[in-house]
C-alpha cells in the first residue's frame, strides 16, 4: 500500500470510490473543485498503482474536519481508512490543527465504531441533516495531540 496526497487529476479515481461508496456521491467537479481549494487536504491509499481509498479534510488551524473518507467495499477491513486518517491528521497537525471534527450519519453503526476506536468523541447531532435517506448527523470530535 501506497499513502500519499491526493492532487486535482486524482478526481475521477476519487469519484469512482465515491459512485462505490457514498448515497450522495460527489461528482469529479466537485472533487476537483475542493482539491484545488487551498485549505484542503486530500489523500489516497493505492494499492498495486490503484486508488482504492481516500480521504479528504479542510483546515482552519486550530481545527480541521475530515469531509470524506471512502474505501472501495472489496478493499474494507484491511486498515486503509484508518491509515488514511492518521495519515491525514499527522499533515493537518504539521499546518497546526489541534482538533479535527467529522459528521456522520446516525445510523451507520460501522463507522461510528471505527471514529470511536480512533478516539473520536460524540458532540451532538444536527437533525435531518442527510438525505437519500434523510437522517440525522452525528457530530464528532477528536484532539489530535
Amino acid at each position: 500500500m501506497i499513502l500519499r496526497r491526493l492532487h486535482a487529476g486524482d478526481a475521477s479515481s476519487v469519484q469512482a470510490v465515491e459512485e462505490a461508496t457514498m448515497s450522495v456521491p460527489w461528482t469529479a467537479a466537485q472533487i476537483e473543485g475542493e482539491l484545488c481549494f487551498p485549505a484542503s487536504l486530500g489523500f489516497a491509499a493505492e494499492i498495486d498503482g490503484q486508488l482504492v481509498a481516500f480521504a479528504l479534510f479542510r483546515t482552519c488551524p486550530p481545527e480541521c474536519e475530515l469531509l470524506r473518507v471512502g474505501v472501495y467495499p472489496h478493499q474494507r477491513r484491511k486498515g486503509l481508512a484508518s491509515s488514511l486518517l492518521t495519515f491525514g491528521s499527522k499533515h493537518c497537525i504539521q499546518l497546526g490543527c489541534q482538533v479535527c471534527f467529522l459528521e456522520v450519519r446516525a445510523s451507520n453503526m460501522a463507522a461510528l465504531q471505527f471514529y470511536a476506536a480512533l478516539g473520536f468523541h460524540l458532540d451532538g447531532r444536527r437533525k435531518r441533516y442527510y438525505t437519500n435517506p434523510e437522517e440525522d448527523a452525528l457530530l464528532l470530535h477528536r484532539d489530535l495531540n
